[in-house]
Parts: structure tokens; sequence; C-alpha cells
């Protein structure tokens, strides 16, 4: 399978782009639906899912990492949702989580720099890449 970095990585970033117009002007124009949460939420982990199997073919030697990976963010994110909507949270973003329930969540939530985290894989695989 031929690799392919800056196609790659230009297309991924274009996605996380496009998710993040795609959140803000639904929540601008009050068009926001626990059925768009779950599909935002469900597509996110998708695409976070195929570059990180695209690094594992990449970087055989550091595929065991990147199946962790993959099983912590499906997890993480389904526990998550599932804790959301099981307290009652139907109305309400599963992104809108306080300091007093969970400080780490809301930092997740709230930091731009965790916001990157996607980002963080991308520029790993570009640099994992002689690129002239």
């Amino acid at each position: 399978m031929p690799l392919h970095p800056r196609r790659c990585s230009f297309l991924y970033s274009i996605s996380c782009l496009l998710d993040a117009i795609d959140g803000i002007a639904a929540r601008k124009f009050q068009q926001s639906t626990r059925f768009g949460a779950v599909l935002d939420m469900v597509t996110d982990r998708c695409t976070t899912t195929c570059l990180l199997v695209f690094l594992a073919t990449a970087k055989p030697a550091y595929s065991m990492i990147f199946q962790g990976l993959i099983s912590l963010d499906l997890a993480s994110h389904y526990m998550h949702m599932y804790a959301t909507l099981s307290m009652g949270g139907q109305g309400e973003s599963h992104k809108n989580v306080s300091v007093e329930r969970s400080w780490i969540m809301n930092i997740y939530y709230t930091n731009k720099v965790c916001f990157s985290q996607p980002s963080l894989h991308t520029y790993r695989h570009f640099l994992s890449h002689d690129i002239h």
C-alpha cells in the first residue's frame, strides 16, 4: 500500500477544519440535535481511527501503541456519551462538563491544546516521512 503523507495530512486537516466549522455553525444557528452530536462523535472516532490505522501501517514498530490509542479513544468517548445521556443530559451537549463533575473532561473539552490532539497525530505522521 503506497503511503502519501502530504495528501493524507492535507485531507485529514481539511476534515478537522470542516468538522469544527460544522459544529460552530450548528450552535450559532441553533440547529444542534442529539442525533447530530452522536453523529459528530461517531465520525470523529472514524477519522481518528483511520488516521491511527494509517500510522500503524506507516510505522509497524509502533502499531501496538496505535491500536491502544484506538481502543482508548473509542471506549472513553462511548463511556462519556453514555454517562452524559444516563445522567439526564439529553438536552445538553456531551461537551458541557463542569469542573465539579470531572476536571479532566472539563480540560479536554475546554482547553484548546486538547482540541489539537488529532493535529498532533497528523503532525507525527507528517514528520515520520522524508518529505521533499
